[in-house]
């Protein structure tokens, strides 16, 4: 755990460990269970920190036995995450901490945060570890002092951020000279504005986290019967996808039925209560890394929907 680099978000000066808490010249942030605390305890992204504090390991390779989540990470980047090794590695959002197990597993020093109380269970999952520094903070204001990362993985968090431009600008200005950021985001479809996908969102959202988790756990129990039956058949599916309101993996992932249905529970929720939804086109994607000067990149279908690869 490195609380040596911190600095304060509000007056971009170095911060000290004075027992638990981290205290700078005019501003002092909490520390509890080892994890500094930038940001309030409640706050937008509250439906996704119950979210990951309830399918802690759902989607943990170490838990389904399988490389789906090593897979999608060595895909971002583009070469083996052995490469990795004793390189200073910022993860943005880590939700649970299913990016955080693998970047660890390969030798990467993580400094690894998210804006929800998530980081609790990412703690849970992956300590202790001494290659791991766990915080919670805010995309767009992030503790560290420029060019301090080697590299910057942000998978399945953009679209749900105040702004996604922003949100990139400040992992950019994290990022060392030559250093290498990987992120996705949904894509725009029409699919998306032709089903009942949007009306489901826009009423459900509006719940108590409780309550949102206690909606899309019934809508999972409720439709996915109804996938599992016509499972093998497409046009079936298609016309289902127009009215249910839940993900339904069969067939994009080699798992058991009851492992299936958890990964349902678990992107129902997702999908349904995010405060922030965005999908953008692959030249819109493309855009923004051209506006923020990166040295190269390049944009592909993967991930969420388009995956970023770019170098600063």
């Amino acid at each position: 755990m490195d609380h040596d680099h911190f600095i304060c978000p509000v007056q971009r000066t170095p911060l000290r460990v004075d027992g638990d808490m981290l205290v700078g010249d005019e501003q002092r942030y909490p520390i509890r269970r080892g994890v500094p605390r930038f940001v309030a305890d409640s706050n937008y992204a509250d439906a996704f920190g119950l979210q990951w504090n309830t399918f802690k390991k759902t989607q943990f390779d170490s838990h389904t036995q399988t490389s789906i989540t090593e897979s999608r990470l060595e895909q971002a980047f583009g070469r083996p995450l052995a490469q990795l090794r004793g390189l200073r590695v910022l993860e943005a959002g880590s939700g649970a901490g299913r990016f955080t197990e693998i970047l660890l597993k390969h030798g990467a020093l993580v400094y690894s945060f998210d804006f929800s109380n998530a980081v609790d269970a990412n703690h849970d999952n992956n300590t202790p570890n001494d290659g791991l520094t766990l915080f919670q903070a805010d995309i767009g204001n992030i503790p560290f002092e420029s060019d301090f990362f080697d590299a910057v993985v942000c998978l399945g968090v953009l679209q749900h951020t105040p702004s996604t431009p922003g949100s990139l600008k400040e992992l950019r200005r994290v990022l060392k000279q030559g250093g290498q950021i990987v992120c996705d985001h949904y894509k725009y479809h029409p699919g998306n504005f032709t089903s009942l996908y949007m009306v489901w969102w826009y009423f459900i959202k509006r719940l108590a986290p409780a309550q949102q988790l206690a909606v899309t756990d019934r809508l999972t129990r409720f439709f996915f019967p109804i996938h599992w039956a016509f499972k093998d058949a497409p046009l079936a599916q298609m016309l289902l996808r127009r009215v249910s309101p839940i993900n339904f993996y069969y067939g994009r992932f080699d798992l058991p039925k009851d492992t299936l249905f958890e990964w349902s529970r678990l992107d129902t929720h997702d999908r349904n209560t995010d405060h922030f939804k965005r999908h953008v086109t692959k030249r819109g994607f493309e855009y923004m890394f051209e506006v923020l000067g990166f040295a190269r990149h390049e944009v592909f279908v993967g991930g969420t929907g388009y995956v970023g690869r770019a170098f600063k």
